[in-house]
């Protein structure tokens, strides 16, 4: 299983990673909070449906009409008191609004907002904090009685540096802000990557929902160039499809936006960056997100190794990359990135992963896997688990050929060499081990 770091972190100990990890669990709580609810909200609207449905049917009842007749049109006359005692109910139909999932939509969509919103403000105070003089001092103005509010002098710092990233927040456009981060902090954007044009539209729509009751002003229809050509005056609505869309797209672009801060800023932790990107492209793979795992690590082209362990991270996080290109049919592109790969000395697990992604034949995988079962690489668990493994459970031959052997060759066993007994993996295997689970 993945190390997972659990280490409460202090404003004065704080990083881009523990910037990354809040923004981590914000926005995947926000996904979990969305698909929790909304089905059960689009359920409560179909009984408010069915409940009004109910409630004509009985008003043309009572009126001696059965309104689910399939029978011609025929006149029939009613008194006025009936006539007026129908119109009555009538106008008391309950309203069908589809308000609740409009509510858990809108909701969902304005948190996803305003998280993107406080990683920008986290990863700038974390900036003009960290660098001395990154900020003009000119800018940082206070008053005495502001100035009694604090303890210390670093205190008062860093609630100056809050209160100008806000102004800087609200006054410049987002393009501007990208700007920001690209030309004063030259931080990478992965514009090819990433689509900033969409993101401005997620952000100007959200401008609607909160001050503009949800109608199209002449505002949003210029700065995002209409893309769903509205008119003025039009109502934006949130569906599932358009919030999954946004979803995505923030959690890519705060997650790239963030690496290229961690590998910028906090030099001395770029092993553990790269480390982030291996184990997310691992878990979109098992979430069956391809296309999402395929973009994160389309990254790699920003990382240049450093080291033996930076190296392992770059090859597995790759192999990911290969896996999404399989998953997603992209035989040309897939073709291309293993020529790339040179696994002359690799251990067997890469042997394997390799062969899997080229098509090998059934004998030599095999083979490939009693080498890595020998090394404790590969058991029944991880086959059953692992994302690289996805192309032979599909298959009812390799599959059933695999696991026979597996289950011959028995579960991998570690031996902890203090208590000379069966253990699970240390800590630095584990952290290891977590890709080519893929």
């Amino acid at each position: 299983m993945k190390e997972e770091k659990t280490k409460d972190v202090s404003k004065k100990e704080r990083t881009v990673e523990s910037i990354f990890n809040s923004y981590y669990r914000n926005i995947n709580g926000t996904e979990l909070y969305f698909s929790k609810f909304s089905n059960l909200a689009v359920t409560e609207d179909q009984d408010e449906i069915k409940r009004s449905k109910e409630y004509i049917d009985s008003c043309f009842k009572e009126l001696g009409l059965n309104p689910n007749s399939k029978s011609g049109t025929s006149k029939k006359e009613f008194s006025a008191d009936k006539v007026q005692l129908f119109a009555n109910k009538m106008s008391k139909v309950p309203k069908i609004t589809h308000k609740n999932f409009e509510i858990l939509a809108n909701s969902s969509f304005l948190m996803l907002n305003n998280y993107f919103e406080y990683l920008l403000a986290d990863l700038l105070s974390y900036y003009y904090n960290k660098y001395d003089g990154s900020i003009s001092r000119t800018d940082l103005v206070t008053s005495l009685s502001h100035m009694n509010e604090f303890e210390t002098i670093e205190d008062l710092k860093r609630d100056l540096i809050q209160r100008e990233v806000e102004s800087m927040l609200i006054s410049m456009t987002f393009p501007e802000l990208l700007d920001h981060f690209d030309e004063s902090l030259k931080i990478e954007l992965c514009k090819d990557i990433i689509d900033w044009s969409v993101i401005e539209e997620f952000r100007e729509r959200r401008h609607l929902i909160v001050h503009n009751s949800a109608r199209v002003n002449k505002k949003y229809i210029t700065r995002t160039k209409n893309p769903f050509n509205l008119k003025q005056g039009d109502l934006v609505h949130i569906g599932p499809e358009y919030f999954n869309s946004a979803l995505h797209e923030f959690k890519l672009a705060g997650y790239l936006l963030t690496l290229s801060c961690w590998g910028k800023w906090d030099k001395d932790k770029t092993t553990d960056a790269i480390y982030k990107l291996m184990t997310e492209s691992f878990e979109a793979l098992r979430n069956n997100e391809a296309l999402f795992a395929l973009r994160l690590t389309m990254y790699l082209k920003h990382i240049e190794p450093r080291s033996e362990e930076q190296e392992d991270f770059v090859l597995r996080t790759l192999f990911n990359k290969c896996i999404a290109f399989k998953i997603l049919d992209k035989k040309a592109e897939l073709t291309n990135e293993l020529k790339k790969i040179k696994i002359g000395t690799a251990s067997p697990i890469f042997k394997l992963a390799h062969a899997i992604l080229s098509g090998t034949e059934l004998k030599s995988i095999l083979e490939l896997i009693k080498h890595a079962h020998a090394l404790k690489e590969i058991d029944l668990e991880k086959y059953s688990d692992w994302p690289i493994y996805h192309s032979l459970r599909s298959d009812s031959n390799y599959d059933e050929a695999v696991r026979k052997i597996l289950k011959e060759l028995g579960p991998i066993k570690i031996v902890d060499p203090i208590n000379k007994t069966d253990a699970v993996s240390t800590k630095s295997t584990k952290k290891k081990s977590a890709t080519l689970k893929k």
